[in-house]
């Protein structure tokens, strides 16, 4: 190409070479303007395939996330068959339930299932399956939707004085919804016969530990906790005592495999018990493969062990 464009050159002489530089020239000179208004456009408008269709950014609508505890409610209320859903007022908020009644004709009661907090009633590591299969053995299950988890808890304050009181704050305000929120669930379950038995998992479990040790609740006839744990040292520690120091009968189920807190803080109840020589307590740790997972049949046996031994 640059030998036959050297040959035109010598052809036309020196007037082909002044030509060629002013169409550079010019060139140089369009060239900034096209990409000044390719800047300007740019933020106003978007272009996609079709030159014809156009968003602009002042017509975007963006919605505000929506929350687990909605997310979930609206599940349940789309996916389970709406007599199996009954919304319950706990004061100013209402709640999610599923009631399922038992399927024999020897009621032993009302089995009251509680996940910890950020799960849903239909969790699939150990209430979902409880829920399922209690109503067969003679049991009318009330699975709960629980509310959030405190959206400050547990405190990222640098001071730990300053953890400490932003943390006892959000419990205190977590309490009194959870409070509210039994003692609706233990006025439904008087309308049925038999004993109460509540099954509460993680951190619910420590929580309502304490609400029935202050008495704030109406008692259950017994209490099941699965892999309870609190996020501080100084509330596991409070957990302990109140765990240790309640009337109630407690089975304390965690697992070989669970979350690491679970596991620490389950021999620190074991010692608190014993110290309180509390009789009606019992431990036990089951086998798993999958990490906060729990065998179902194991967990049911050892339930049923459990409550046949308390007479039940």
């Amino acid at each position: 190409m640059l030998p036959d464009l050297l040959s035109k050159l010598y052809r036309f002489g020196l007037p082909a070479l002044i030509l060629l530089s002013i169409t550079a020239v010019s060139a140089q000179q369009n060239e900034p303007q096209e990409q000044e208004e390719t800047t300007e456009k740019a933020p106003d408008t978007y272009e996609y395939a079709s030159p014809s269709y156009r968003i602009e950014r002042s017509k975007i609508n963006i919605s505000e996330p929506v929350s687990r505890e909605t997310l979930q409610r609206d599940d349940l209320s789309h996916y389970l068959k709406p007599a199996n859903v009954m919304p319950l007022l706990a004061g100013p908020e209402d709640f999610i339930t599923l009631i399922k009644n038992e399927l024999t004709g020897n009621s032993k009661g009302v089995a009251i299932l509680l996940p910890d907090w950020q799960q849903g009633a239909t969790a699939a590591n150990s209430l979902n399956y409880l829920r399922k299969v209690l109503p067969d053995q003679g049991w009318t299950t009330i699975a709960i939707q629980p509310y959030e988890k405190p959206a400050n808890y547990p405190s990222i304050a640098l001071k730990p004085e300053q953890q400490q009181e932003e943390n006892n704050t959000s419990l205190e305000q977590y309490r009194e919804k959870l409070s509210a929120m039994m003692t609706a669930v233990m006025e439904k379950a008087k309308s049925y016969p038999g004993i109460f038995l509540v099954i509460a998992q993680g951190s619910h479990a420590a929580v309502l530990t304490d609400l029935y040790q202050q008495e704030k609740v109406p008692l259950p006839n017994a209490l099941v906790v699965l892999s309870s744990f609190m996020p501080t040292a100084e509330e596991n520690q409070a957990y302990a005592k109140a765990l240790a120091q309640t009337e109630l009968p407690v089975l304390d189920i965690s697992l070989k495999r669970d979350h690491p807190l679970a596991i620490t803080n389950a021999g620190l109840r074991r010692a608190h018990a014993d110290k309180e020589m509390k009789a009606s307590y019992r431990q036990r740790i089951l086998n798993n493969f999958t990490t906060g997972y729990y065998p179902e049949e194991s967990l049911l046996r050892e339930i049923n062990s459990w409550l046949r031994y308390e007479g039940w």
